[in-house]
């Protein structure tokens, strides 16, 4: 009777476990990488919708050392729709494979596009799943539908090859907060402006788009970009300034540069909000570092090493005040201005609607600490 029961239940068992129901097979997927949205001309309500899908037939076979190979590994479809949704619907019925989302690695978005608001289009992609949370989020200045027709010659799958090099090329601390999830997260989050990143037209040699610098926004809008400098100070401003030298000029000849390799950089923001008086945020920054090499080093001592302390500190204060100048004259608080006051001065609070009306009056106070040492020991020239 034992044995029979035992039977019994294994016979049983499998009806109780849950099977592949919904599995779709690989070849009626159609995987895609990346996302470009356009707006179409002489239509200011509708939107272009892009979708780069890979061929995995192709995928298989190593990539050959020409521009050619990102086109026989992937292809790009296009269709126009009131909204992303109907766009990828028309693209669904055009297809005769299922549309796969999953391994989507990037969403880029023209600047036309960002500036009319990006809500609409990254709310219903976060909440429908269109593209994972974690799937970068540039703005360009040329057709987005541009930038997923790039084929790089290094790597058989052009959005691997693309978030790579802009991976490789920002060094933040916190990638997330570049992607469709941490733009999400930052617009809903009280005194502080989401960002992406912001790109171009790039050299053809390089089989990538060109890396301008840092998309800001006001809201869900797109307002304006940091170049390159501008963006270092954001980087050291909000903690995302990770290990990676920087270049400074000497301080007893304008011709002439040195090096740091910059260990560690943290920065603090504290804002006083007294009554009939502009909003003062007293920053302090820390760099640590050593002093590597450079045109202007000679030997390694205390006055000289004081002299390229003072030089750092004076550089990156000019530095800091350019980035916040310019975060002023958009009036998009991607420095999280505001979130310090919300934060410590929970009074002196009134909502981001008030707030982006007074963030253009901050006064910044900018303290620069630069710990530095030698790398190594330098001898005077024609010592012995």
């Amino acid at each position: 009777m034992k044995n029979f029961c035992s039977i019994l239940l294994c016979l049983c068992l499998p009806f109780f476990l849950s099977g592949c129901w919904d599995a779709v097979e690989l070849q009626q997927r159609a995987i895609v990488l990346m996302i470009g949205i356009d707006r179409i001309q002489h239509d200011s309500r509708g939107i272009r919708v892009s979708l780069q899908l890979a061929r995995p037939q192709n995928l298989s076979t190593p990539p050959h050392p020409s521009s050619e190979s990102g086109e026989k590994n992937t292809v790009v479809v296009s269709q126009n729709g009131i909204d992303v949704n109907d766009a990828i619907r028309k693209i669904q019925l055009a297809t005769d494979r299922r549309l796969f989302f999953e391994h989507a690695r990037a969403l880029v978005i023209n600047e036309e596009v960002a500036k009319h608001g990006t809500l609409p289009i990254i709310d219903s992609m976060v909440q429908a799943r269109t593209a994972p949370r974690d799937a970068w989020l540039f703005v360009s200045s040329i057709p987005a539908r541009e930038v997923l027709q790039y084929k790089p010659a290094l790597d058989a799958i052009p959005s691997t090859y693309f978030t790579n090099f802009f991976g490789n090329r920002l060094l933040l601390k916190r990638s997330y907060d570049a992607t469709l999830g941490g733009f999400h997260q930052r617009l809903v989050t009280p005194g502080i402006q989401p960002f992406a990143i912001w790109i171009g037209a790039g050299a053809k040699e390089l089989s990538a788009p060109e890396l301008r610098g840092i998309a800001a926004f006001s809201g869900d809008h797109f307002v304006g970009g940091f170049n390159q400098e501008q963006a270092l100070g954001w980087q050291l401003l909000v903690n995302q300034f990770p290990k990676s030298p920087l270049t400074f000029t000497c301080p007893d000849r304008s011709d002439g540069k040195f090096v740091v390799n910059v260990r560690s950089v943290h920065s603090t923001t504290r804002v006083n909000c007294a009554k009939g008086s502009a909003p003062v945020a007293v920053i302090s920054v820390r760099i640590n570092g050593w002093v590597g090499n450079g045109t202007c080093l000679k030997q390694a001592n205390q006055t000289d090493l004081k002299l390229y302390k003072q030089q750092v500190e004076k550089q990156t204060v000019t530095v800091l005040n350019t980035t916040i100048r310019y975060s002023k004259i958009l009036n998009a608080d991607i420095l999280g201005i505001g979130q310090s006051v919300y934060r410590y001065e929970p009074r002196s609070w009134y909502g981001d609607t008030e707030w982006n009306k007074g963030f253009h009056q901050v006064v910044p106070q900018i303290h620069v600490d630069a710990q530095l040492e030698f790398l190594q020991t330098y001898k005077k020239l024609g010592s012995t």
